[in-house]
């Protein structure tokens, strides 16, 4: 079976803020902030180093993408486009922030946050009041028990 893994991983992946601003992204409901012109550990322990990997570069293109809408390039190229139409940029636009993600600088910790899951309660069966039909369980509570509750 062949590694995909760069030959110098050391176990851990590391993801660079090379910008002057803390750079925040989000991954399986959980938000990542990473302190600028630092370089942090990437911990993940639900994702194998394989996804670690997946998430670095996602993230990597997120930061890269930000830092390209700030190029004379794209401010040239919005003025030169008619209509409000957004300029669009290329691999190669991104390849030299998305470089600057993987340099390393002084190393500090990222700040996770984890966000609350979203409830839409507009896509559930509603009574005649507009309420949910269904209730929500919390926490550790099972639908196997309110079921057999319910029977007896």
């Amino acid at each position: 079976m062949t590694s995909t893994l760069p030959a110098e991983y050391d176990g851990v992946f590391r993801f660079t803020n090379f910008t002057n601003e803390d750079f925040k992204a989000k991954w399986a409901n959980i938000e990542y902030t990473f302190p600028a012109m630092k370089t942090t550990p990437m911990i993940i322990p639900s994702a194998t180093p394989e996804e670690v990997q997946s998430i670095r570069k996602k993230f990597a293109k997120e930061l890269a993408t930000v830092e390209w809408y700030k190029t004379p390039k794209f401010v040239g190229m919005n003025t030169l486009t008619p209509g409000g139409t957004p300029a669009l940029y290329t691999d190669s636009d991104l390849a030299p922030f998305i470089q600057k993600c993987l340099e390393p600088l002084p190393v500090a910790q990222a700040k996770v946050k984890v966000l609350p899951k979203s409830f839409d309660e507009k896509n559930m069966r509603q009574d005649e009041e507009g309420k949910p039909v269904t209730r929500v369980l919390k926490g550790k509570e099972s639908l196997m028990q309110e079921a057999s509750a319910a029977i007896e």
